[in-house]
């Protein structure tokens, strides 16, 4: 079987990830607008984490963004944990430019008592020494949730350079490959890619026959974006290294099954069968060429799943990445946004205990099940992604969750290079960078941060 590593290169065993699934009930325990994982209608279940009884204290506010649906499961939310604890909760909508909105606030002392945080938000969070440790708490016998109830892929961004946790993942979007069977069946592809990784050869050769045909047919296979996710998710679900396990630095220009899957990918661009997302025309993108048929495939989270609920005439559905040995799932990118406590908290007792229950398995299905767009980052709840067999293949999204990875430390804790990256790439490639190149010249600006 292929070694599974993830983003830095490390040895994950695949058996003790999804080994944890099947302990669930002895540990209880989700950037941007589409990542806060809740559908609209009624929740399921108790956002209260079972206990009952009035605990009193607060009052408690929490902010994050929002879509219509989520809005509503947050409102839900908020209201049932009142009722249950006897403590005022009140939630506010963030609109706009999330980050400095929030560290504005912070900053003056206005700011709510605990809040989203977006990945590239955590390190200056932490450094402003706004966010509260989490680890005493978590260790005690008054938190609803465990770390180890966590996909550990999913919390080290969530750490500062003392090794503490400041937050937790509210849910979580492993990135996955949608596609449309249509599509696929009209470009003469016979299995699909999720009947391949089911009979094992969901490979790199499969990939490109694929592509190739889908050419033929006059459409586009897939679109990789200008952003650090599809080009080491690309790297590592080849077997490559993108991020050194030890320094965390950026090593796609060194390693050498990196630099191979970096070529094979830039010969793609150039013939065409896969295309660079910088070189789409104005007014296009990857998820609404995907939604008009215009492309077979695309690499999204499970929140594009209540748009295409919404189209009557596609016929899709989902598989991890394609693997070396065409049956593994690697690691990839999984998209993620934790909750955090200020310290200026009004009650920061009552506000950690918000944050464990918010978290927690229970918090996570009263705000994922039922038509819910993200999926859990606790085990336990596989059930979630399963809902009315919709997506069929739907149980992958745990699976790669239970590996993926997310933002690579050296962006995450570097204002700079997070902001600029993108723009970054899209001018290396559009410079007329060859795959070494690219390479080399990314993995200094991430570095370097110049």
């Amino acid at each position: 079987m292929t070694e599974v590593k993830d983003a830095l290169g490390r040895a994950v065993s695949r058996r003790s990830f999804l080994g944890t699934t099947a302990l669930a009930g002895l540990g209880v325990a989700g950037a941007g607008t589409l990542l806060a994982g809740c559908g609209s209608g009624s929740g399921s279940g108790s956002g209260g984490g079972g206990e009952g009884g009035k605990e009193g204290g607060g009052p408690i506010t929490w902010a994050n963004w929002a879509n219509p649906g989520e809005a509503v499961r947050f409102k839900e939310f908020s209201a049932d944990y009142t009722k249950q604890y006897g403590v005022q909760v009140t939630w506010q909508q963030v609109v706009g430019d999330y980050q400095p909105k929030l560290m504005t606030q912070l900053a003056g002392g206005a700011a709510p008592d605990a809040f989203y945080v977006q990945d590239t938000m955590m390190s200056t969070l932490i450094g402003s020494g706004k966010a509260v440790a989490l680890d005493e708490f978590l260790g005690s016998a008054d938190s609803p949730v465990k770390v180890d109830s966590f996909h550990p892929g999913l919390l080290p961004w969530c750490k500062g350079e003392d090794g503490k946790l400041y937050g937790l993942p509210v849910d979580c979007n492993p990135i996955v490959v949608w596609y449309n069977k249509k599509m696929l069946q009209e470009a003469g592809v016979t299995t699909d890619p999720g009947a391949a990784i089911a009979a094992g050869t969901w490979n790199q050769a499969a990939f490109d026959d694929m592509l190739t045909k889908i050419k033929a047919t006059g459409k586009r296979g897939i679109v990789v974006e200008a952003g650090w996710g599809d080009f080491a998710s690309m790297i590592t679900t080849f077997g490559g290294t993108a991020f050194d396990p030890d320094t965390g630095k950026c090593v796609w220009d060194t390693d050498p099954k990196a630099q191979e899957v970096l070529a094979w990918l830039f010969d793609h661009f150039k013939e065409n069968t896969i295309t660079y997302g910088g070189s789409l025309p104005k007014g296009q993108g990857a998820e609404q060429l995907f939604y008009a048929g215009q492309m077979a495939m695309v690499t999204k989270g499970r929140w594009i799943l209540p748009n295409l609920k919404k189209l009557k005439n596609l016929d899709y559905d989902m598989a991890p990445y394609p693997s070396e040995d065409g049956k593994t799932v690697m690691p990839v990118q999984v998209a993620v946004a934790a909750m955090s406590v200020q310290t200026g908290a009004k009650d920061v007792d009552a506000s950690l205990k918000f944050l464990g229950r918010f978290v927690n398995a229970d918090g996570q299905k009263f705000r994922l099940a039922g038509g819910g767009n993200a999926v859990p980052s606790v085990t336990g709840l596989e059930d979630i992604v399963l809902e009315d067999n919709i997506p069929p293949n739907g149980k992958y999204f745990n699976e790669v969750a239970a590996v993926g990875y997310t933002i690579p430390l050296a962006i995450a804790t570097n204002a700079k290079v997070a902001t600029n990256l993108q723009p970054t790439i899209d001018a290396i490639i559009k410079g007329g960078a060859d795959s070494k190149e690219f390479a080399k010249k990314t993995a200094a600006f991430i570095n370097a941060g110049s």
